[in-house]
């Protein structure tokens, strides 16, 4: 994932707040997008959003690549990481064994003041007989309370073509001055990496 963070031109300091990473790996709630099951399987990515609460943002996209290739390139930091809205990435891979895959993700942004955050990154392929899909999960754990909710899923699902996969996307986002369209280009931006990785092309320029 991504986190999207327009930083407040305010005067003062900032905490730096832990948040709880609950375990395992489940979603936070059904993607409302329609399924397209037999397709058209372009590689253009289909949002939706509300704003109850707090900023909620679905997305589902194809990638015309087999599932296994996607799950592995899902895996790389480089797709994940919000580049877009941050100054430096610093990344520390595999720092939770206890699960598939894991890396965490240290963001700085430097302007009028410094804002600095840990966001999580877990990894898990699921197969409980009847279903088989990879999945991903991130949350800010600790760091600014300018941002006080960053949570997000990456799914990632065969379809009835075996070389297409599909991603489904859930983000919620709780932070000052963020708004909606902050965060669909930040999950458009993360779609278009991962297409762009997984067919061997760089990475898209941010917007």
């Amino acid at each position: 994932m991504w986190v999207v963070l327009f930083l407040v031109l305010v005067a003062g300091c900032q905490d730096n707040i832990h948040t709880e990473f609950p375990d395992g790996l489940m979603p936070f709630e059904d993607n409302p997008i329609a399924a397209m099951p037999d397709g058209p399987f372009d590689e253009t990515l289909r949002t939706a959003s509300t704003n109850k609460y707090f900023i909620r943002v679905y997305g589902r996209g194809f990638v015309q690549v087999a599932p296994a290739t996607m799950w592995a390139v899902a895996k790389d930091p480089a797709p994940n990481a919000s580049v877009c809205k941050t100054d430096q990435q610093q990344i520390t891979p595999a720092n939770e064994p206890q699960y598939e895959f894991s890396f965490l993700i240290h963001y700085i942004v430097n302007d009028v003041l410094t804002v600095e955050w840990d966001d999580q990154w877990r990894f898990g392929w699921i197969d409980d007989g009847t279903e088989q899909l990879g999945m991903i999960r991130h949350q800010k754990v600790q760091g600014s309370d300018f941002i006080t909710l960053s949570e997000g899923t990456i799914e990632v699902w065969p379809t009835s073509d075996p070389g297409v996969s599909e991603l489904q996307f859930v983000e919620h986002l709780d932070a000052v001055q963020a708004t909606t369209s902050d965060v669909i280009q930040g999950v458009q931006h993360n779609y278009d990496a991962l297409v762009a990785v997984a067919h061997g092309s760089p990475l898209p320029p941010c917007p």
